[in-house]
């Protein structure tokens, strides 16, 4: 080609570049010199703008459970009333250039990137101090490149009109701390009964650390994550040079003392807590604070008052605590739970946040797999001790308290004792992988490692009290699932419903498998490990001890309710022998605070709580106890019962 073709194509190109970048420049001072012309008056007072509106919470028979004040409890303090070290510190963690950028800090952002890439988790954000207030006064939660642009404008110009203590000064007055705290004074009073001028660094990182996200770091529900939060808020005070090694150290040191919660509310306080939690993560805090939302729960207050009377069966200080959820199987709705002894001295959920191991009552998963996978309940199995290869090492079993059961025992008798050999050979045949899938179908959702120990409920998490009732509620109701709520609807302050969740049920097991799997739990309660939890109706269900006696449970269902009771002591795995004078397993405390509750509460109606299952009444049925079907005139082994007709087995017994 021709230099001088070659030199003309080459221009042609650059003034094509030259026209797209002119191109570019003029449309983008366009947008910004209109964008302009639609920012809001800096000059605005953040007290003129529309004020925040109570939401309310209501039980499901229509009384009011608390309300979540739209007004917010903020009180306003002044730059040097707050310490030196709280300012450092939310500098710090939430924008380490504040005194040296002019509103934006592209440095920040990439800096920020980096880090969050390295750490494989969100430790820093690009936002500036300066923007998140904007954001907080101005722009609103708008997730859209627009809004990003007039913050970035709004910033700039803030800070050409004040100077960077006052810009900090409102910010901390401002922000958001969580359980209604707005501003540094009321988070101070809120978390740590003082004034914000008396916090200590460890405090005054502590709060600055929640900043980021409240409900994820909230101290009263997350300590542990609140606690590791803080420490990463002093690990990046020391790499700033803003204090010593040795200050660092003391303050990870220190322990997180909280204040007692002075407006915590009077009926079902962890339920209330669980609904405002939910919806946090749901709608987000400033809506659920100040939208004038209408929260219709489904708490039945009269069944509330039941669980929290069968709890009191343990109430002396030194006793164990008791966790407790009932739930309706059917569309999965919480009518009672109890988290605590005490919410205003502790406000974690023992029912819902709490997760310990589960013991025997993690056997069930392991039935139900057997049963889809053709064991059946008459199935016989090696009951002497067992030992075998697994990946770690081998895996030595032995019975209930190294009880040595001789001979061989069925399936169905070996869960009416809670037999952990033949269990351990049980999920060696089925794999623990198949039980993970079955519990996670359940209603399972803490994730659960595919382990042989699982047969014996060696988690490496554990469960909560409120999975363990919803996933047993799947066999209640014939193998149909529904994810637990304690919502019914919520509307806005005009009555339109925003938020509703699916009732719809999912059918995860088939009717023949929850069946049989209800006939064998029957068998526990009738004349197995959970004869304490015997109601005057039908009922089913499992009792789980631990090692140690270090968790007690006892998980099941009567009529339309299915109900998990937790008992331990909830700060460390202390072992429970001598409580009251005996050693507790979970066909102790926990089958008679069960039977004690579910007593009254299935009593308290003269019709079933179940859409589902009304007019469905309970007939009697003979049961061959060998093969869990009707029995015929030759079964030497039969149970007269009372069940469901959903339950009653359509088949007859063909081994006698």
């Amino acid at each position: 080609m021709p230099l001088a073709k070659r030199v003309g194509m080459i221009l042609n190109v650059v003034a094509g570049v030259l026209a797209v970048v002119v191109f570019v420049t003029l449309a983008s001072a366009l947008y910004l010199a209109n964008l302009s012309q639609t920012l809001p008056d800096l000059a605005v007072d953040a007290d003129a703008l529309r004020s925040p509106e109570t939401s309310i919470v209501y039980a499901a028979d229509g009384t009011v459970l608390a309300e979540w004040h739209g007004e917010e409890d903020r009180t306003v303090v002044g730059y040097h009333d707050m310490p030196t070290h709280l300012r450092q510190a939310v500098v710090a963690i939430e924008d380490r250039r504040f005194w040296e950028h002019h509103g934006v800090d592209t440095q920040g952002i990439m800096r920020a990137l980096r880090a969050n890439v390295e750490a494989g988790e969100v430790r820093q954000g690009g936002s500036t101090i300066t923007q998140q207030l904007v954001k907080i006064l101005f722009t609103g939660g708008e997730r859209s490149f627009t809004r990003k642009v007039r913050e970035a404008l709004l910033a700039y110009e803030l800070e050409t009109k004040a100077d960077k203590e006052k810009v900090l000064e409102t910010y901390l007055n401002t922000v958001y701390f969580g359980n209604g705290a707005y501003g540094v004074e009321s988070a101070a009073n809120r978390y740590f009964g003082k004034n914000v001028s008396s916090l200590t660094l460890a405090e005054s990182a502590l709060l600055a650390g929640v900043i980021r996200s409240p409900s994820r770091y909230d101290p009263t529900n997350s300590l542990e994550a609140a606690r590791k939060r803080r420490n990463l808020v002093l690990r990046e005070m020391r790499a700033q040079g803003l204090i010593t090694e040795v200050e660092r150290h003391e303050a990870e040191r220190t322990e997180v003392e909280l204040a007692v919660l002075k407006d915590a509310p009077l009926v079902a306080p962890y339920f209330v807590e669980y609904v405002k939690q939910d919806l946090v993560k749901r709608l987000g805090s400033k809506r659920v604070f100040g939208g004038g939302l209408r929260v219709y729960t489904t708490l039945d207050p009269q069944i509330q008052r039941m669980a929290e009377k069968s709890v009191r069966m343990l109430d002396a200080p030194k006793d164990p605590e008791v966790a407790l959820v009932a739930l309706r199987h059917s569309d999965g709705a919480v009518l009672a739970m109890v988290g605590g002894r005490d919410y205003s001295t502790n406000q974690f959920n023992l029912a819902a946040q709490g997760r310990r191991q589960p013991g025997s009552a993690f056997k069930t998963f392991v039935l139900v797999t057997a049963l889809e996978n053709g064991v059946k309940p008459e199935t016989v199995f090696n009951a002497k001790p067992y030992s075998v290869q697994v990946k770690d090492g081998v895996w030595h079993v032995q019975n209930y308290e190294n009880e040595r059961t001789q001979g061989s025992l069925t399936l169905q008798a070996a869960t009416r004792w809670s037999v952990n050999v033949v269990y351990a050979r049980l999920i060696m045949r089925v794999g623990p992988e198949k039980v993970v899938e079955t519990a996670r179908r359940m209603g399972i959702t803490t994730e659960v490692n595919p382990d042989p120990a699982i047969a014996l409920g060696g988690l490496r998490e554990g469960v909560s009290p409120l999975e363990m009732a919803s996933a047993y509620g799947t066999i209640a109701s014939g193998g149909m699932h529904v994810a637990p709520s304690g919502i019914q609807e919520v509307t806005d302050d005009a009555g339109e419903v925003i938020y509703q969740p699916n009732r719809q049920a999912s059918r995860v097991l088939s009717k023949e498998v929850a069946t049989k799997t209800s006939l064998i739990l029957h068998d526990v309660i009738e004349s197995g490990t959970g004869r304490a939890a015997k109601v005057s109706t039908w009922a089913a269900g499992k009792t789980g001890t631990t090692q140690s006696y270090r968790d007690a449970w006892f998980v099941g269902w009567a009529g339309d309710l299915s109900t998990a009771v937790w008992v331990g002591y909830p700060k460390a795995q202390i072992a429970m022998t001598n409580v009251r004078g005996i050693k507790v397993t979970g066909g102790s405390y926990p089958a008679r605070i069960w039977a004690s509750f579910m007593q009254s509460a299935t009593g308290a109606r003269s019709k079933p709580l179940t859409p589902a299952l009304q007019g469905q009444e309970r007939v009697l049925v003979s049961i061959c106890e060998d093969s869990l079907n009707l029995a015929n005139t030759r079964c030497s082994r039969r149970a007269d019962m009372h069940m469901a007709s959903y339950l009653v087995p359509k088949e007859t017994c063909d081994s006698h």
